[in-house]
């Protein structure tokens, strides 16, 4: 994948959850559900999902951006491992 398009998909995903993070909608709802399973304030559980969502997120950008390595350090272990065995 090109670095362009891995920066543009790690620029989506941050904006995704910036806007996630910013919940506005929450505001009113928050009052209307009181309880949610009868012990967790509803935007309490929002919160959560949203936290593993983030890590969810900060793997994919992980994985999307960490840099390839370069060809010759490629050739060279498959080298190594071709003469172990």
């Amino acid at each position: 994948m090109k670095f362009k398009t891995r920066l543009r998909l790690v620029i989506l995903i941050v904006f995704i959850m910036f806007l996630l993070h910013n919940s506005f909608w929450l505001w009113d709802l928050d009052d209307r559900v009181s309880l949610l399973f009868d012990f967790m304030p509803f935007a309490f559980s929002y919160y959560i999902g949203y936290a593993l969502l983030a890590l969810l997120a900060m793997r994919l950008i992980i994985a999307i951006g960490w840099p390839d390595p370069p060809e010759d350090l490629i050739k060279q272990t498959d080298e190594q491992r071709s003469n172990n065995l």
